[in-house]
């Protein structure tokens, strides 16, 4: 993921893909997860949940990062992944990327 918080390439309304999101660098040392959870937005104002426009596998960790397998999504729409997740001191963090569906080139 680019420092813009935008996942690239674009992702086609067609593809299945492997979505994630490390942790590693807000959690102290020695901080795990214990749980994740993903939204899913159309990015307008005020934001409309979209849940729906996608198939979604159950979202699960690795180490100290998030992942989540996403299909589908409506073309020409920009989308915000909200991830949280409670770490293994019972703090919540909650961390926003932008991904538009598009057809890839």
């Amino acid at each position: 993921m680019a420092l813009s918080r935008r996942y690239t390439p674009e992702h086609s309304p067609q593809d299945v893909c492997l979505y994630g999101m490390d942790f590693s660098t807000i959690l102290p040392p020695g901080v795990g997860i214990t749980s994740v959870s993903l939204g899913i937005w159309r990015n307008l104002k005020p934001p409309i949940q979209a849940d729906g426009d996608w198939t979604k596998g159950p979202p699960f960790t690795e180490d100290r990062a998030v992942y989540c397998m996403l299909g589908g999504g409506t073309e020409g729409t920009d989308y915000q992944l909200r991830w949280l997740i409670t770490d293994t001191e019972g703090n919540t963090w909650e961390r926003t990327a932008m991904v538009l569906c598009s057809r890839t080139s």
